[in-house]
């Protein structure tokens, strides 16, 4: 393989396995049609900004800086420069998460309400909940390595640990499965149990759990260290508000 090199550049690098399937993919479509010069990439990136949404841009060009620090060929490319919205379509609320623990109990799929709880309830990333196992809920807690290859500890809440194993008892990883077979049954329960799809994901179960953590504590710093966030500004995403609710406050507010 042409770019064994470069995949082993990045292992050393700690890059997560999604991360070197997307840059391999990325750098292997590039040299196909672009030179690997400064020109060429500069006009890949002026012509992916006519097709592409500006996330997956800088994705590109991250992958492209990230080839050039592995070839030793001086240019860096700049970001795209995005606007962070203020709030989002939509959100999981505490009826949908409630109705998705209660189908998946009264179904007997034990496993899979086991993994919601959890995700729910720790707000760890999705590649971090795999690293979980039955035995690290007894103990109370968990120390995962989670972005760039930096360890940080999961607290497993006094009734989430009760609940779940007075139920769940099966020894080793909650789900032994990998990040895409989890989503695609995340998808399968959506449509069965008639939950909008856009929000049952891992990551927004991550995101359920920064909006009502922050919402009885107040506390950002506390929630930024639970979250295993470098920026404060990182943890502020999570607390966006929805559209519809923007929406809702605004009429209350203005109402000459």
């Amino acid at each position: 393989m042409v770019l064994e090199g470069y995949i082993r550049h990045l292992k050393r690098k700690g890059r997560s396995k999604s991360t070197i399937v997307s840059y391999t993919s990325i750098i292997s479509n590039y040299l196909k049609t672009y030179k690997w010069t400064f020109d060429d990439a500069c006009r890949w990136k002026e012509e992916s900004m006519q097709r592409l949404k500006p996330s997956s841009v800088n994705i590109g060009v991250h992958a492209l800086n990230s080839y050039a620090e592995y070839t030793k060929v001086r240019f860096r490319l700049k970001p795209v420069k995005v606007q962070m919205q203020q709030y989002v379509e939509n959100q999981m609320t505490m009826a949908q998460y409630q109705k998705l623990c209660t189908c998946l109990l009264n179904d007997g799929h034990i496993r899979w309400w086991a993994a919601v709880r959890i995700l729910a309830g720790t707000g760890v990333r999705i590649s971090e909940f795999l690293q979980i196992r039955t035995e690290d809920l007894k103990i109370g807690y968990v120390d995962v390595c989670g972005k760039g290859t930096k360890y940080r500890r999961i607290w497993f809440p006094a009734q989430l640990r009760q609940e779940v194993l007075s139920k769940f008892k099966e020894p080793g990883f909650i789900l032994p499965y990998s990040d895409g077979v989890i989503r695609k049954r995340f998808h399968a329960f959506a449509k069965k149990y008639h939950i909008q799809k856009e929000v049952l994901h891992p990551h927004e179960f991550r995101a359920f759990y920064a909006r009502n953590v922050y919402e009885k504590c107040k506390d950002i710093k506390f929630l930024q260290d639970l979250l295993g966030h470098a920026s404060v500004q990182t943890t502020m995403r999570y607390l966006r508000k929805t559209s519809k609710g923007v929406g809702r406050r605004i009429s209350k507010i203005v109402t000459w």
